[in-house]
């Protein structure tokens, strides 16, 4: 099973019609036209066409995906920075992003370009099909950066990568793709290192953006869990409320019981971030159906009480909202810090 967050960068290049092969192979490319003029396809960039309900079917994320792939397709010379590089590194980004990221050493050819997908007017009501269905640009940043080669794409070297979205993003995302990239049980293959990234940001073009990466790395943890615990850490983090322990162990008498999100010791207080993908994903469920893990889940918490803890969950829409978040803390007996030196932080670190 592919974990949700390589899900991001799947390959949809064998679902391209690309028009130029077709051409030679089939010796006409215009029945591609033909078929985009009855709106059975859609051109996603020039020359390169997909079956239109199956691109209406993808998720947003999906339709980044398939778009950035198919601006390698057009461009095999193409070379990805910023979110686009680190999605298809496989890093943890939070969001789809607006545009598809390329470097270029000229100047004259950076800047915004507007989203190509297209479908034909068809039908009485003279729709396309894809009025609600959002679009990627390309954005080229003047940009002259050495690139390395990962599954045929040309992208800046991971620690590049993570530290140019570091520079860029806001406090929250920032520290979900740095624990992320920092973690060797959640990243295996290419996990890298605060010493890594640090060296990184050393050739950021200001002094800002530096400190700004710092700050990120100084907070940044291995032991966080997934994406939900690192930005629910980090929204603990901007409102004040003490920092939690991670993935700490519990065992009563019939032994372990439970490795925990998030423990306040001196509260006796614990945190847990439930994601749906522990409901939901095949490699999760471990074989077991949806109603045998909330069961599992059960018992597990009662064991937790028995032992003489209390216990706050919350959700990936919680952590994604400060005020929601902050309730949910305050009901559980926590309390921000009366201190407000102790909690500063630049204003554009928020978000």
């Amino acid at each position: 099973m592919v974990p949700v967050w390589q899900q991001w960068f799947m390959d949809y290049r064998n679902e391209f019609i690309v028009a130029a092969r077709y051409g030679l192979e089939s010796g006409t490319a215009r029945q591609l036209s033909r078929r985009y003029k009855k709106g059975e396809l859609i051109r996603v960039r020039k020359g390169i066409y997909v079956n239109k309900e199956r691109w209406l079917a993808l998720k947003p994320w999906q339709r980044y995906a398939a778009t950035a792939q198919a601006v390698a397709a057009e461009n095999p010379t193409a070379e990805f920075c910023f979110e686009t590089a680190a999605l298809f590194w496989g890093l943890q980004v939070v969001g789809v992003p607006s545009h598809i990221h390329l470097a270029t050493a000229s100047r004259g050819h950076a800047g915004s370009r507007c989203p190509t997908t297209s479908a034909a007017v068809v039908g009485p009501a003279g729709t396309t099909g894809l009025e609600r269905v959002r679009g990627y640009g390309v954005y080229r940043h003047s940009y002259s950066t050495a690139t390395v080669n990962l599954r045929g794409q040309q992208l800046t070297d991971l620690p590049q990568t993570a530290v140019d979205v570091l520079a860029r993003g806001s406090f929250t995302k920032g520290i979900v793709l740095a624990d992320h990239a920092i973690s060797r049980s959640r990243f295996p293959k290419l996990f890298t290192s605060k010493a890594a990234l640090g060296e990184a940001a050393q050739g950021l073009g200001s002094e800002a953006k530096r400190q700004r990466v710092d700050y990120i790395l100084r907070f940044a943890d291995k032991n966080s869990g997934s994406a939900g615990e690192s930005l629910s850490r980090a929204q603990m983090h901007l409102l004040g409320f003490p920092a939690p322990e991670l993935q700490c162990e519990f065992h009563d008498a019939m032994g372990f019981v439970a490795r925990t999100d998030f423990f306040w010791r001196d509260r006796g207080l614990i945190g847990e971030f439930d994601g749906d993908a522990k409901y939901l994903q095949d490699e999760y469920l471990a074989g077991r159906s949806a109603r045998e893990v909330v069961l599992a889940e059960k018992r597990r918490e009662d064991r937790l009480r028995a032992m003489g803890f209390a216990i706050v969950r919350w959700d990936w829409a919680t952590a994604n909202d400060p005020a929601k978040l902050a309730a949910k803390l305050l009901a559980a007996g926590l309390a921000p810090r009366k201190d407000p030196a102790k909690r500063t932080i630049h204003q554009r670190m928020h978000g």
